[in-house]
């Protein structure tokens, strides 16, 4: 009874109207506090233009039984609750103690009755709040039991009307309608004086429907057999194709995969069995940031994206390489998702991989070659004038080589310049470079934030000591091998590459000059 349309809108009715009540039921209130308030303020303030003469001349003689005769006066009001005169001789009348937190105080200023400029007291009135407060309660109770009477009175009348003009004819259209099974011939009977208003609208609306839907239900019978054998063939293509397929959320979690996919990306057979959307897809690569922005980038502008991403190590113990094809697709919400296809390129990329290390190396030493070194050189110059910092540039011919390849041969040559590279980069820091120029000559490379001569040569003097250290060339030989050494400062000794190198190489040549195995800087001639 209590789910009754009828029973459910006399109660949003009533519920209406108490509010109603509450809301001008507080408004009445303040409206009578503040109009009583003002009036008993009013009725005080002519109370003391009555006895504001006597009250002056008591202030001003400072007699105390006027005083006290006008106090009490004051206080038989019913709309005072204490009096108070004071005066500045000290005078100080109260017609009792005034009440705890009576803040609305009233203050009249007593003047000399000779001169009205002369300030000689004044009478403070504490006005009867609790009287104004009982008034205003009063009003207000009053005023909520004739409205709560309206409510009540209304909601029973619009009971009543809802049940007989609405809730009886709806009951029996919705008996009808139950009765009549989908796909079932059948029609409703509009009750009875209802023929051309809206239930009666409404009832032949429904015998349409119920019609349309008949028709409806024996199309969709037909194409449901279609798309079953759509579904099939379209399934069959999704789980035996060769190439991966998934589709995301727009949360970027896995909605649903293919075997493919799954076989390629290492998801284990317990993952399949659970639920695909505990499955973050960006988890399942290397660097995930990196696939997340992606990922969200796609999502806004809704480009296709193709791109080689690799596989985090840990999913299947070996680091593979994925060529991912991203769009974006529209459900039936129009919630925009993101499906994919991939394959594993992971030989290809290694070996594309190894094409450019050979092509940026040194196939000897493995340090970088001439023409990667240059490119990385002039991004090291560009990174230190940006920043303002000094590029160091040491420029390094080893002494003694052509000897040792003169003496032991090509291939004992190849190992010194191997165990020379390796001294080197243990000698360096990881964001310095070391490159081979050629033949015996090599670039170290680095910034620094200001010129410490004391610093770079600590730095010389540690390479040059794991230059002298033997080097065994065979079971009964060791040679040693030196280097000479020229500096150029960016920049002082140059503002390129090509000049800080030449300046260098002078520098190197007089370090040659000197006797070789030492270090000498760029001194402009």
């Amino acid at each position: 009874m209590n789910n009754q349309l009828h029973l459910h809108i006399t109660r949003i009715v009533t519920l209406a109207a108490i509010l109603f009540v509450i809301i001008v039921s507080t408004a009445f209130l303040f409206y009578t506090r503040t109009v009583q308030q003002n009036f008993m303020e009013k009725s005080i303030e002519q109370l003391f233009l009555a006895i504001s003469n006597p009250a002056k001349v008591a202030a001003f003689l400072g007699n105390k039984e006027l005083a006290t005769e006008i106090v009490e006066s004051l206080s038989k009001n019913d709309f005072i609750s204490t009096a108070i005169l004071t005066s500045v001789s000290g005078l100080n009348i109260s017609s009792s103690e005034p009440l705890p937190g009576s803040d609305n105080i009233l203050f009249f200023s007593l003047h000399n009755p000779f001169d009205s400029t002369e300030r000689v007291g004044e009478i403070r009135i504490h006005p009867n709040q609790q009287m104004l407060n009982q008034y205003v309660k009063n009003s207000t109770l009053e005023q909520v039991f004739i409205l709560l009477a309206l409510v009540l009175l209304v909601a029973v009348l619009m009971l009543n009307l809802m049940h007989r003009v609405l809730t009886t004819p709806i009951q029996s259209i919705a008996a009808s309608l139950h009765r009549i099974k989908p796909g079932e011939t059948g029609q409703l009977i509009c009750p009875q004086g209802h023929e051309h208003n809206e239930i009666g609208k409404l009832v032949a609306d429904i015998n349409k429907l119920l019609t349309s839907t008949r028709c409806t239900i024996n199309q969709e019978r037909k194409l449901r057999s279609q798309v079953e054998n759509m579904e099939k063939h379209f399934r069959l293509i999704f789980e035996r194709a060769s190439a991966g397929i998934f589709l995301l959320d727009n949360g970027f979690y896995l909605t649903s995969s293919n075997q493919a996919f799954q076989k390629i990306a290492g998801i284990v057979e317990d993952e399949r069995r659970k639920n695909m959307k505990q499955i973050y897809l960006p988890d399942l690569f290397y660097d995930s940031k990196i696939v997340h922005e992606m990922l969200r980038g796609i999502q806004k502008t809704g480009r296709q994206t193709a791109c080689d991403l690799r596989l985090d190590a840990t999913v299947n113990g070996e680091e593979r390489w994925l060529h991912c094809l991203f769009s974006t697709v529209q459900n039936d919400l129009s919630e925009t998702m993101i499906e994919g296809l991939v394959i594993d390129v992971t030989e290809r990329t290694f070996q594309m991989e190894r094409i450019l290390y050979e092509s940026e190396h040194d196939p000897l030493t493995r340090l970088f070659n001439r023409r990667a070194g240059m490119q990385l050189l002039e991004i090291m110059l560009s990174k230190a004038r940006k920043s303002g910092h000094l590029f160091i540039l040491m420029l390094i011919d080893l002494d003694g080589f052509k000897a040792v390849n003169d003496n032991f041969g090509h291939d004992v040559g190849d190992s010194v310049l191997v165990e020379i590279a390796n001294r080197m980069q243990m000698t360096i820091r990881k964001e310095d470079v070391l490159i081979r120029m050629g033949g015996d000559e090599f670039i170290i490379a680095f910034a620094i934030k200001s010129f410490v001569r004391d610093e770079i040569d600590l730095f010389i003097d540690k390479l040059q000591s794991r230059f002298k250290m033997d080097i065994q060339v065979n079971n009964f030989q060791k040679v040693t091998i030196g280097s000479s050494i020229g500096i150029a400062v960016f920049p002082h000794d140059g503002d390129n590459i090509e000049t800080l190198i030449t300046n260098a190489d002078s520098a190197m040549y007089q370090s040659k000059r000197s006797g070789k195995n030492c270090a000498s800087y760029y001194l402009a001639a």
